[in-house]
């Protein structure tokens, strides 16, 4: 009973602020986020690939005159760079993608009609 006396005092005078499709006012929206998902990958494969080969060339004369625990512990560096460096990469591409997303591209797709629009719709 005191549920109902609280749900009726929170409708009274609320809007409806649900995101709607701007052609067919239909609520079922979601998000395309292309440049993110895009930005995210391009940033790990190029992170992955600096931390790769930053490891590799600060270590390359110690690999040559080195035995078998100096070869093992310089191949876990490489693997912790590229595994640093890919998710560095991959947040910064994803940030940079986001924010494309919302000032660029046609980032809403509403599931009803197929309509694609910005954020930022009037």
């Amino acid at each position: 009973m005191h549920d109902l006396a609280l749900e009726h005092e929170w409708d009274d005078g609320l809007m409806d602020v649900t995101p709607r499709c701007p052609k067919c006012m239909s609520p079922q929206l979601e998000a395309r986020n292309l440049a993110r998902r895009f930005g995210g990958a391009i940033g790990a494969l190029a992170g992955t690939t600096s931390g790769v080969l930053l490891a590799l060339g600060s270590t390359k004369s110690g690999v040559l005159k080195g035995s078998v625990g100096t070869l093992l512990c310089t191949a876990a560096g490489v693997v912790i760079e590229g595994i640093v460096g890919g998710a560095t990469g991959c947040i910064a591409g994803s940030k940079l993608g986001s924010a494309i997303d919302r000032n660029v591209l046609h980032n809403q797709h509403c599931r009803a009609c197929g309509h694609t629009f910005s954020d930022k719709t009037p």
